[in-house]
């Protein structure tokens, strides 16, 4: 079974006043009413599948905006990145898609690996944004789903650039079997990052703009 790699633009801080949410405005309250509605009918739609984490997405959504993250079901993980995704879709721009792999970590870590033998560094290496986890704005633990689906990434624009910079450097040197994965990936950066460095000054401008990823399936 495949994974669909899917990716944003939002900025880190807007997602964290939720989690937890304090402070809102009347826009953020009803934002908020909005991605509860949304964390119902992804359970319902889990139910209809049979799929049970444990812990309803609504809920999960619940005690994620007051703090906490501390179900003891095992596959509450699952629940709560569900949850947090609903957050940054109502936080960040529409998604698009980048892939669909059998196995994305196999694919992102074989890259890692083929960018650093070329001469790539470390902390430009695309697996450790692409599987980073939650924001690290937000100030509590998120469990992590026990098979890493659904997974949730961040890679902050100002590393962004310089990551597109060296991909395109070495990409000669890249498998051609991984070739295309590469390309996929420098385009979909770069769509984003273009946009956020050339609107440096603009009023939707943010230091903390980052491009988020989803991966499910």
């Amino acid at each position: 079974m495949s994974k669909i790699v899917n990716y944003s633009m939002a900025n880190r801080g807007k997602i964290a006043r939720f989690l937890p949410a304090q402070d809102l405005t009347a826009d953020d309250i009803q934002l908020l009413d909005k991605m509860r509605a949304v964390a119902r009918a992804r359970q319902d739609d889990l139910d209809r599948q049979d799929v049970d984490w444990g812990l309803p997405v609504q809920d999960a959504l619940e005690q994620l905006v007051s703090g906490r993250a501390d179900s003891t079901a095992e596959w509450a993980g699952s629940a709560y990145y569900a949850a947090l995704q609903i957050v940054i879709d109502h936080n960040g721009s529409d998604m698009s898609t980048l892939a669909s792999y059998r196995s994305p970590i196999t694919v992102f870590t074989t890259l890692d690996d083929q960018l650093s033998t070329a001469g790539v560094a470390a902390d430009l290496l695309p697996s450790q944004y692409i599987f980073s986890g939650p924001p690290s704005e937000i100030a509590f633990r998120i469990p992590r789903p026990l098979e890493g689906s659904p997974e949730i990434g961040c890679w902050p624009m100002q590393q962004a650039g310089p990551a597109i910079k060296a991909y395109r450097e070495v990409l000669d040197r890249i498998d051609p079997d991984l070739r295309c994965e590469l390309k996929e990936l420098i385009g979909a950066l770069d769509g984003w990052y273009s946009e956020w460095a050339d609107g440096e000054g603009s009023f939707w401008w943010a230091e903390d703009t980052s491009v988020f990823f989803s991966v499910v399936g």
